[in-house]
């Protein structure tokens, strides 16, 4: 059997540098946005079978591996696992000075021969980073693979195998060499197999909270696991992943963000904390009326919109995971732990939608229902946030995912678009009623007070579904809260799609550029961790905050298409599908799916905020915050939202798209948003 495997790898290997070239060429260029997995792999040649071991190696991780790891995890808290992690890692000092060597790196080799010698003195044989810790020596993550790649031996065809995730032929055979080195392969006795057996589940136990992420958020596991394995590697070859490295790489291309390219210039909103005088700004008769901010963030340091907008979205650490114990351990007791699940059914005879909710013990308490942004799912960190924050002030909560992602569509008739959000809130109102019943039977509970917040699209599906409650004369939802809706949604797709488009300014260095990007979130997200608090500014330049948010937005619409294209086409080919994605913008999605009853204008008027004036104008059963600078909605629509909203608007001079979110300034004000009494 073992001389089959090395067989099929050789002839893996000879015949993916043969037609390299060819592979080669099968890049981005041939789709308006890149495709991220042809641009650091090869051609998927072997995707059918590929995906086949796939799913079977996740069915083996849920019925054996994952079992496994919760046991170990709920064995030994955090700390133990780290540092026998620690001590792993010092053992494998061969195959890092080895291969560092090879590459004719003398800054590693005497880096991770210091690193060595120090951990296993000083750090009692590596339980302890001393190294690093006392003389800021970090590890070089180096492997014999990355010694291939420099010896200029091609990474040859991507590879799911049994029991190994994402792999290469190059990276395979790294993988012996790695095996090879490791002073552990040669202690034989029963003990030595236990420890090394103990210390492999100890290293992998840290994939099952990255596998739980990757199943709930994406609508297809294996695309998502294909892209972060390639960018990951192009990562290590180009050893950015070195922090001294990434800090002294310069970007000479900052770029401001622009409106869109029809938006008159006095419009634009440039000033942070304050607005630019102009006296003949009208809009709707709503004359020679600054805008202003009601609540000031004087400190707030801005950067661009996009990187703004970001602050809250990638590096939070008030939700911060304060256990001693993994995610994945029994004993984990932190509030996202305590969050239970639901199913709840929207129509008959089709898949039920997944709820997550904390009910108080008090049986009378208020309830809150949370709307998150754009494509999320119903384990998006917003909402985990947000509902922390409720259940400390005595309110139980309701979590759905946003109703303009997959898995609301599979819950939906089949042959459904979703985009118009007149026709959408007919069934975000059916799960919500549905939910509130399951939870009203199953608790015994009477919930006097109810209030429904949103994010993004959650608000400006919030205020639709407010508006359809001021219509209809019910009463189901007494208090409306809205976070930085769009005011008029083609707009906001306008300027979404603008920055999907980013990636084009830098066609010559793109892969380099996005590998940098990826880079530095991995390092913010490590210094925050290590630090335990937020950066001043964000560690980016306005092009890679862009490269960021344009892979977020994209990667959701991706998902959504995903969904639609394989419930309603028998003949699903995913490999079609990602040439129709990957040639796709949000508006490319509603040429296709919405315009076929609507023309251009009249979707504008039925998507638009104006559309609901008379409730925004005559109801006092609601609350809009909004920023001055948000880069989705422009000065006149904030004019005129401000017009309608009078005081029921409240501004912020600074954080863009949700930036504010986590400030105090902010909390202060939900707080007292939420105690004032609902008059409808």
């Amino acid at each position: 059997m073992k001389k089959i495997i090395a067989l099929f790898l050789l002839f893996n290997f000879i015949v993916c540098n043969i037609n390299l070239v060819l592979a080669e060429n099968l890049t981005s260029n041939e789709q308006k946005y890149p495709n991220y997995s042809n641009i650091f792999l090869n051609e998927d040649k072997y995707e059918n079978f590929n995906r086949k071991i796939f799913n079977f190696n996740l069915k083996l991780n849920k019925i054996f591996a994952k079992k496994i790891h919760i046991l170990w995890a709920s064995l030994f808290p955090n700390f133990v696992i780290d540092s026998m992690n620690r001590v792993y890692s010092n053992i494998e000092f061969p195959k890092r000075l080895v291969s560092s060597l090879l590459q004719k790196d003398m800054d590693a080799v005497k880096n991770e021969t210091k690193r060595f010698f120090i951990n296993t003195t000083l750090g009692a044989a590596g339980l302890i980073d001393v190294a690093y810790k006392l003389f800021h020596l970090e590890m070089y993550n180096e492997d014999m693979e990355q010694a291939l790649a420099k010896c200029k031996i091609k990474c040859g065809n991507y590879l799911i195998l049994p029991f190994i995730s994402s792999t290469t032929t190059r990276d395979l055979i790294g993988r012996l060499f790695d095996f090879a080195l490791n002073p552990t392969t040669y202690v034989a006795s029963p003990i030595a197999a236990a420890v090394k057996m103990g210390l492999l589940i100890n290293r992998t136990a840290y994939i099952q909270p990255m596998l739980k992420m990757v199943e709930s958020n994406f609508v297809d596991p294996y695309d998502i696991a294909r892209k972060f394995f390639g960018v990951e590697k192009y990562i290590k070859f180009s050893n950015f992943d070195r922090k001294k490295i990434l800090e002294n790489i310069k970007d000479d291309k900052f770029d401001e963000f622009e409106l869109v390219d029809n938006q008159k210039k006095e419009e634009v909103l440039q000033v942070r904390g304050s607005v630019k005088k102009n006296e003949n700004i009208v809009v709707n008769d709503y004359v020679n009326k600054e805008l202003t901010a009601d609540i000031f963030l004087n400190d707030y340091n801005p950067q661009s919109p996009v990187l703004d907008s970001m602050r809250t979205a990638l590096l939070d650490v008030k939700n911060k995971n304060k256990s001693m114990w993994s995610e994945i351990s029994l004993w984990n007791r932190s509030f996202d732990k305590k969050i239970k699940t639901a199913e709840i059914e929207i129509l008959n005879n089709r898949p039920k939608y997944q709820i997550r909710y904390i009910l108080q013990k008090n049986k009378t308490s208020p309830l809150v229902i949370l709307f998150p942004s754009v494509g999320e799912g119903v384990n998006n960190n917003h909402s985990n946030i947000l509902a922390n924050f409720f259940y400390n002030e005595g309110y139980s909560v309701l979590i759905i995912g946003s109703h303009f992602q997959w898995e609301f569509l599979k819950s939906l008739e089949k042959g459904y678009k979703i985009g118009l959000v007149k026709d959408d809130v007919k069934y975000i109102n059916i799960l919500v009623n549905n939910s509130i019943s399951y939870l009203s039977e199953k608790y015994d509970r009477v919930f006097l007070e109810r209030t429904a917040l949103g994010t993004s699209l959650g608000a400006y599906a919030v205020l639709f579904l407010a508006n359809e409650q001021y219509q209809s004369g019910a009463n189901n939802i007494d208090k409306f809260i809205a976070i930085c809706p769009p005011f008029e949604l083609i707009y906001a797709v306008e300027q979404i799609d603008k920055i999907i488009a980013c990636w084009k300014n830098y066609p010559d260095d793109f892969k380099e550029k996005v590998a940098i990007t990826v880079a530095k979130v991995i390092r913010a997200y490590s210094d925050v961790k290590e630090n335990a608090q937020m950066p001043e500014k964000l560690p980016f330049s306005n092009f890679e905050g862009k490269l960021i948010s344009a892979f977020v937005f994209h990667q959701k619409l991706c998902d959504l298409i995903y969904e639609t294209e394989k419930i309603n086409n028998p003949d699903f080919d995913s490999k079609k599908f990602y040439n129709l994605i990957y040639n796709s913008n949000f508006g490319d999605y509603i040429k296709k799916y919405i315009l076929v009853n609507y023309s251009y204008e009249e979707l504008r008027a039925l998507t638009g905020l104006n559309s609901i004036s008379d409730y925004l104008i005559n109801s006092d059963n609601y609350v809009i915050f909004h920023s001055l600078d948000d880069y989705l909605i422009s000065k006149n629509q904030l004019l005129t939202l401000k017009k309608y909203c009078d005081n029921k608007l409240v501004l912020f001079s600074n954080g863009s798209h949700l930036g504010f979110l986590y400030r105090d300034e902010f909390t202060e004000e939900l707080k007292k948003a939420i105690s004032k009494k609902s008059v409808n």
